[in-house]
This record gives C-alpha cells, sequence and structure tokens, in this order.
C-alpha cells in the first residue's frame, strides 16, 4: 500500500457523496433494463455503502486473503505481534473470522456488521499492532497527517480454496466488506488461477486498497527472489491491479513483517481507506450496470422527422384522408343545394351529406362521449398503427443498445390500447367547420331564382295565350326580337334565356364549390392531422422521450459515479 494513500484519499474524497447519489439514481434507473444480477449487485454495493458510512469511521477494515498453506494465519499473528489465531500444520486452519482490533469504542456495531464473533482487543496489551498504531510518526509527512492513533480491525479470514462451501462464502462476502485487502499467497501458488480469476481479477480497479504479500519469502534463495516477486507483480498488472504494492515477507523469520504492519497502521492512520474503497465499489458497480445496459448511443429525445412519420401512419389508422375527403365531398352537396340548377335540386335528397353518414358535423351532447361512426379499422390499417408506433420507438432508439431499444419500444407501447379511442375522438371534436357556408352561394341562388323566374314568366305567357285561343279568346300581344337572325317571341326567348343562364349559373357554381371544396379539403386534412400529431405526442411521443431521457440522465449519472463524467 502506498505511503501516498492517505494524501490521495482526502482529497479523492470530495464529490464521493455525489457519485454514491448518481449510482443510486442510475441504478433506479437502469434496473429495469439491466440484467437482474447486475441490479442487485449495485444495489447491494448501495446499500453495503450506505451501512459502512452509518458505522465507525475511525476504524479500517482490513482483511487477509489467502489460499490453503499460504501462511495467511501465522502471517496476521506476526503482524499483530500475538496469537490472535491458530496456525497449525493441519489444513485447513481457520473455519471463522477472527479479528484483532486497536481502539474499543466503536468497534463492536462494526463487528457485529461484519458478522465477526471471534475477537481480540489489543488496547493495552502492548502487541506490535498496537504500539505502531499508538506511535508518533517520525516522518515530517506523517506528522502532517497525523490525526491521533488510528482504529484498526485485522480479520484473518477462512481459506479462500477451502473445500468448505461455508468457508468460502465467507471469503467471498468479506471481499466486499472490508476496506483493505491484503492477499497473501506463497511462492508455490502465487500464480495459482483461484486467487487470480476468482478473488483479485474481479476487484481489478481497487489498487488504493490492496496489497499483494509474498509470504514464505524465505523458502526462496535470495537470488531469486526478485524475479519471483518481479513475476507475481506481472500477474497483478494483468489482473488489472496497475499500482498496488507487492511485498515479500516471512512469518517464521519476520522479513518484511514490520514493513507491512508500518504501511498498514499509516493506511489507517490516513482514514483514506474507507473513502478509497467505497469510490472503488461505485465505480466498478458503474462500470458494470453501463457494461451490461449501455444507456448512451440513442438521441435525447425523438427528431422532427421519426415523429412526422408517427403521425402520417396514425393518420391513416384515424382515416384522415377519408374524413377529409368527406369534408370537401360535404361542402360540394351543401354548395349543390344553393347554387345548383333549382328544378334540380330535389335531386341531391338522394345523396345524404356524407359528414352526416360518419357522425361528424353533428350537434354534440354536452354530456355524451361523441364518437363518429367510422367503420372499425381493418387488419392493414391496424397494423399500419402498430407499425408506426414500432418503427418510431425503433427509429427514436437508433444506436443504443438491445436492453434500452427494448425498453423505448415497451414505452412507445404502453399507451397503445388507447390509441383507437383517441384518435377517433380527435377526428371527432376537431372543428372542421362542416355545417359554414360561403358568401357567394346567395349571391348565386337569387341570380338562380331570377333565371327561374324569367323562364317562368315565360313559359306563363305562352301557357295563358294557349289557354285563350283554346277558349276562343284574343290572346296576349307576343312582341317579336326582330333583331336576331331568326325572329323569335319574347316569350320564348325569356325561357330560352332563363334555362340557360339557370344551367351556366349551376355550372359555375359546380366548378366554384368543386375548388373550394378542395381548400376545405386540405384544410381539414391539416387541421386533423394536427389532432392526430396531439394524440401522437401525448400517446407515444412523450413516453418514448422520457424513455430517452431516463436513458441520457442514467448514462451521464453512471459517467460521474464511474469518475469519467467531463
Amino acid at each position: 500500500m502506498s505511503p501516498r494513500l492517505g494524501r490521495r484519499g482526502s482529497r479523492a474524497g470530495v464529490g464521493l457523496a455525489e457519485r454514491i447519489e448518481a449510482l443510486d439514481r442510475a441504478a433506479a434507473v437502469i434496473a429495469p433494463v439491466a440484467p437482474e444480477s447486475e441490479a442487485e449487485a449495485a444495489a447491494a454495493v448501495l446499500e453495503r455503502i450506505d451501512r459502512r458510512r452509518a458505522l465507525s469511521a475511525e476504524h479500517t477494515i482490513i482483511g487477509f486473503f489467502g489460499a490453503t498453506g499460504s501462511g495467511k494465519s501465522s502471517l496476521v499473528n506476526a503482524v499483530v505481534g500475538r496469537e490472535v489465531t491458530r496456525a497449525a500444520v493441519r489444513r485447513p486452519t481457520t473455519g471463522h473470522p477472527v479479528a484483532a482490533v486497536v481502539g474499543e469504542t466503536g468497534a463492536d456495531p462494526l463487528l457485529d456488521w461484519l458478522g465477526v464473533e471471534d475477537r481480540h482487543l489489543l488496547d493495552g496489551t502492548g502487541a506490535a499492532l498496537e504500539q505502531a498504531a499508538l506511535a508518533v510518526p517520525s516522518s515530517r509527512r506523517a506528522r502532517r497527517e497525523d490525526q491521533g492513533a488510528p482504529g484498526i480491525v485485522l480479520l484473518d479470514l477462512p481459506d479462500m480454496d477451502s473445500v468448505e462451501a461455508a468457508n468460502r462464502a465467507i471469503v467471498e462476502h468479506m471481499t466486499g466488506m472490508v476496506d483493505v485487502l491484503v492477499w497473501v499467497t506463497d511462492p508455490q501458488k502465487y500464480a495459482d488461477a483461484v486467487l487470480h480469476q476468482e478473488f483479485v481479477r474481479p476487484l481489478a480497479g481497487h489498487d488504493a486498497v490492496t496489497v499483494l504479500v509474498l509470504n514464505q519469502i524465505d523458502r526462496i534463495r535470495e537470488d531469486e527472489r526478485r524475479p519471483v516477486l518481479a513475476s507475481l507483480e506481472g500477474i497483478a498488472r494483468a489482473d488489472g491491479l496497475t499500482s498496488a504494492p507487492v511485498l515479500a515477507t516471512s512469518a517464521t523469520t519476520g522479513d518484511g513483517v514490520e514493513e507491512l504492519r508500518e504501511r498498514l497502521v499509516q493506511v489507517a492512520r490516513s482514514r483514506g481507506a474507507i473513502a478509497e474503497r467505497q469510490r472503488a465499489d461505485v465505480t466498478a458497480a458503474a462500470t458494470r450496470l453501463r457494461t451490461a445496459a449501455e444507456p448512451a448511443g440513442m438521441a435525447a429525445q425523438s427528431s422532427a422527422r421519426e415523429r412526422a412519420a408517427l403521425t402520417a401512419d396514425l393518420a391513416v389508422a384515424a382515416r384522415v384522408e377519408p374524413v377529409a375527403t368527406a369534408v370537401g365531398a360535404s361542402y360540394r352537396h351543401r354548395a349543390a343545394g344553393k347554387v345548383g340548377w333549382p328544378p334540380l335540386r330535389w335531386v341531391r335528397r338522394f345523396r345524404p351529406d356524407p359528414l352526416r353518414r360518419l357522425g361528424i358535423g353533428q350537434e354534440r351532447d354536452a354530456n355524451r362521449l361523441e364518437r363518429t361512426s367510422l367503420p372499425e379499422p381493418d387488419a392493414a390499417t391496424r397494423a399500419r398503427a402498430s407499425g408506426g408506433v414500432r418503427r418510431f420507438a425503433d427509429s427514436a432508439s437508433a444506436g443504443g443498445s438491445d436492453p434500452w431499444r427494448s425498453a423505448v419500444r415497451r414505452a412507445a407501447r404502453s399507451r397503445e390500447e388507447e390509441l383507437p379511442d383517441a384518435l377517433d375522438q380527435a377526428v371527432a371534436e376537431a372543428d372542421l367547420r362542416a355545417r359554414s357556408g360561403s358568401w357567394w352561394w346567395p349571391v348565386l341562388d337569387v341570380l338562380q331564382w331570377l333565371a327561374v323566374l324569367t323562364w317562368v314568366v315565360g313559359l306563363g305567357w305562352l301557357a295563358v295565350n294557349a289557354g285563350l285561343a283554346f277558349l276562343g279568346m284574343p290572346p296576349l300581344p307576343v312582341p317579336m326580337l326582330e333583331d336576331l337572325p331568326v325572329p323569335v317571341p319574347l316569350p320564348t326567348a325569356l325561357i330560352v334565356l332563363g334555362v340557360a343562364v339557370g344551367v351556366l349559373l349551376a355550372v359555375l357554381g359546380t366548378a366554384v364549390a368543386a375548388a373550394v371544396g378542395a381548400w376545405h379539403r386540405r384544410r381539414a386534412r391539416r387541421i386533423l392531422t394536427d389532432r392526430v400529431e396531439d394524440v401522437g405526442s401525448g400517446l407515444v411521443v412523450a413516453e418514448v422521450d422520457a424513455e430517452l431521457e431516463r436513458a441520457r440522465a442514467a448514462d451521464a449519472d453512471l459517467a460521474l459515479a464511474a469518475g469519467t463524467a467531463r
């Protein structure tokens, strides 16, 4: 353990609370997306940190981990300076955690949390570990860091390769509980896969709170010690411990024991190991969550192009185009009743108003939910709407990981059952001005009736004369229009003129009605499309954008928790 740990821990402690809070927020958001094991692991880290922060901050928990035959228990006794744990030839020797404690105040709740019952209080015993903790630091640097005698809880733990499943479970549990991890190995097993692959490597990144100890160094000739230590250091670097110190000790001869003891006491005196361990745990948990459910890669919200495509699909499901067409046809239908040739206006009665057939443009009962009479959408129409929602979700989540894309799809379809009624209501309640007319209708209507009056006068004139002739009475005088190529009686001219003008006005009115009807159709399409867009925004886009925002916030929080935020 580097002497720099104390200073580094105090500086890096700034912002640790923010990183813990960021991990907590991210874990809550990612829990439905990430694999259950990773979500539970992150929750366990947060719970463990919360509990540890509520216990003694004056004590540093130092755990000694090692395989069978590494001399771990003997080394613990040597570091402590008295026998606190049994070391014997028979293996395994340690079946439960054993604690050597310096500083009684506040230690019991901590040991209760750890679940350690075998406790050895060193206060007043004169043990080497107690004397080292009470000693006044000699260097100027150490004096600046000295904050009084540190509390120490030194644990001798069961063998990590024990044949007893309970012992191994204790070791695995304690790797997450202690503040400082001391991995003890020996010249025969220093490259053992169980140690490195199952225990050390998963804790890569915990350099600041990790020490590797090659014990039983006395079994190696002096000229071979350096290469073996270099080999162990190389393996440690490959495990991801880029700066963790590698020490050589011998519990038998005492070589390196004092150095290890002083290093551990100095770490405890700096009181930075707790924060360093928590920082490393938060970083590791955030990194695992980020890897398991990568929230980055997606846009912060859906684009205008994606929303337009969704609106187009929903407009098909809402039958916007048939309704818009009916609006135009309704205008032409009603215009025909005002500007059509009066003798033929009755024909329109056989063709009901297109909007009335759809139940649109009727008087509404304020106490009744208004609905259209549009036919139920067929399978193709429903598929278009469902496919549009799915395509929108896929497009909006492009670039994201599979878990997040699935979450966005679920969000997009979370209110899909509400869409049919909402779209129908959007159409039914739209202000399409379906019963409004135009200023030119009464103008042409008056002209049409004047034309009718004209030919009715001519026809009546001829009828009266025919009746008078039948009765043998003199007819009314009939002026002749002599200026025409063929002289025409005035009553006949009135009939021809009235009928011709009426037909021409009807043709003109039909043409104008068609043009204005097309404008009404476009206007209705625009209004209905806007209302469909509002429905899509409320039931689909809002849900998707909220999920995208959660992913963005989770990504930012994970970056903050992992210490990679810019």
